[in-house]
């Protein structure tokens, strides 16, 4: 029988093993009968911009493969709650605040989700309903935008790291999470972003998560941005001398506890 082991299968036989490398997967979970566009036993994928070419399987045997645009799932086993997951070239999601927004319960694996994507704008944008227990970084290394990226996600608590070194842009990204409290470190250290114009606004951040947040902004050395931010704690003298130096790099940076 084949041994999972991290992103790895083992296989053989005889005493000999090799290494397999496992297919990364997406995984989510919905509510087919929340409140959206689609039927009480179905889920829309909403595509954003790029290239697809995915596979979709569920928790209950549905199965649809070479998938190049949004598609709409219908469960065999009718309404309720499914486990979703994609392998394939999946550049990403667009709720836009709309379609089957609060539909989407959880996120557990990024897997390929980010592959080939240069735009997450509005990705998850009104998925009041979601919850992010993905660990591992996906794949936005080529992210440029992160626009309104989970605006209004008001069950979000903490985000995991992700690459955000192409990133310029993250105007709203979690504008009204009202309960993001965590958010790591060195997040921003290679980002060339100066744009951060309502990004945490109304969030739960706790001192440490606004302390990484602004010390990974200045670590970046870009200069002349915007940040605002409200919610929360306040920074510790660790976050008030980022935010200091920031200022007296051309940064506008507002913070409201």
């Amino acid at each position: 029988m084949p041994i999972v082991i991290g992103n790895c299968i083992l296989v053989g036989g005889g005493g000999d093993t090799e290494s397999v490398p496992s297919v990364p997967e997406f995984r989510f979970s919905v509510n087919s009968a929340g409140v959206g566009t689609s039927n009480n036993d179905q889920f829309t994928i909403p595509i954003n911009a790029g290239t697809f070419n995915y596979d979709i399987s569920t928790d209950d045997g549905y199965t649809a493969t070479g998938v190049t645009g949004s598609h709409t799932i219908t469960f065999p086993s009718g309404a309720g709650t499914h486990n979703v997951v994609i392998t394939g070239i999946f550049p990403g999601m667009k709720f836009n605040a709309g379609g089957d927004d609060d539909k989407i319960l959880t996120i557990d694996n990024w897997g390929p989700y980010g592959g080939g994507s240069t735009n997450q704008q509005q990705a998850f944008s009104g998925c009041s309903l979601l919850v992010i227990n993905a660990t591992d970084e996906g794949n936005f290394g080529s992210v440029r935008s992160f626009f309104r990226f989970c605006l209004n996600a008001t069950q979000i608590t903490t985000f995991p790291f992700i690459d955000m070194s192409s990133a310029v842009s993250f105007s709203g990204f979690f504008f009204g999470a009202t309960s993001l409290a965590d958010f790591p470190a060195n997040m921003f250290d290679n980002s060339p972003a100066t744009n951060y114009a309502n990004a945490f606004q109304t969030t739960n951040l706790t001192e440490q998560s606004i302390d990484n947040i602004l010390v990974s902004i200045d670590a970046s050395g870009t200069t002349s941005g915007t940040f605002k931010q409200s919610g929360g704690s306040g920074p510790s003298a660790t976050g008030i001398a980022a935010k200091d130096s920031l200022v007296a790099k051309g940064w506008t940076v507002v913070h409201t506890s």
